[in-house]
């Protein structure tokens, strides 16, 4: 039930990232969204659809000494905790994947603290750029290739392989494996209405023992 309750929540995310997308125009455009703003956007989403279940969720935001961009949030219900970290990819360098990867490993070490189930929703965004990096990004994500590859192709970004993948890396570093990772576009062009794949919207579910 918690896994449809948050793929609802996800789906519905996507109208509200186009909304969002729109209200900061050009920043979203010129650099993405920041972490704090797809972070509170996201988990609004998640209180609404778990208030629809009739679950009370508490929010709260993690205070992470220097990276205020990338904030950590808990969602507290009778039954289970969510953690919701949200990323901004500016750059989808190393560094970043990096800095990604330590903040689900302090997810993972403050669940030890708690007994009841625990779920890991990862939130980032990404436009593309001519870096390397950058065209590996979607590989990295989600482990392989995105099925529509001739999609971006038809946009004019020609993705990449990658040599290692966000999945194995939390699989084999945390030990956190069974994720769910998509990829989503929610921005349209206001001329035609066709999707805007150079804007990357990224998301991914984890159950946390």
């Amino acid at each position: 039930m918690i896994s449809d309750l948050l793929s609802v929540s996800i789906q519905q995310f996507k109208a509200d990232c186009l909304q969002l997308c729109e209200q900061h125009y050009p920043t979203v455009h010129n650099r993405g969204m920041r972490g704090d703003h797809l972070g509170k956007a996201l988990c609004r989403r998640i209180v609404a659809t778990l208030s629809q279940a009739d679950i009370p969720a508490q929010l709260q935001v993690l205070e992470q000494e220097g990276k205020a961009d990338q904030p950590i949030f808990r969602l507290e219900t009778p039954q289970f905790t969510l953690w919701v970290v949200a990323h901004r990819l500016v750059s989808a360098n190393l560094a970043r994947r990096e800095s990604l990867v330590a903040a689900v490993d302090s997810v993972k070490t403050a669940c030890q603290a708690h007994s009841h189930p625990h779920y890991l929703i990862l939130v980032a965004d990404h436009w593309f750029d001519r870096s390397k990096a950058s065209k590996e990004l979607p590989a990295w994500w989600l482990g392989q290739l995105p099925d529509n590859i001739n999609d971006y192709q038809a946009d004019g970004i020609r993705l990449l392989d990658s040599a290692q993948s966000f999945p194995e890396t939390l699989a084999q570093r945390l030990h956190i494996m069974d994720g769910t990772h998509q990829i989503h576009h929610p921005l349209k062009r206001h001329s035609d209405g066709k999707t805007v794949h150079r804007y990357l919207l990224l998301t991914a579910v984890y159950p946390l023992l």
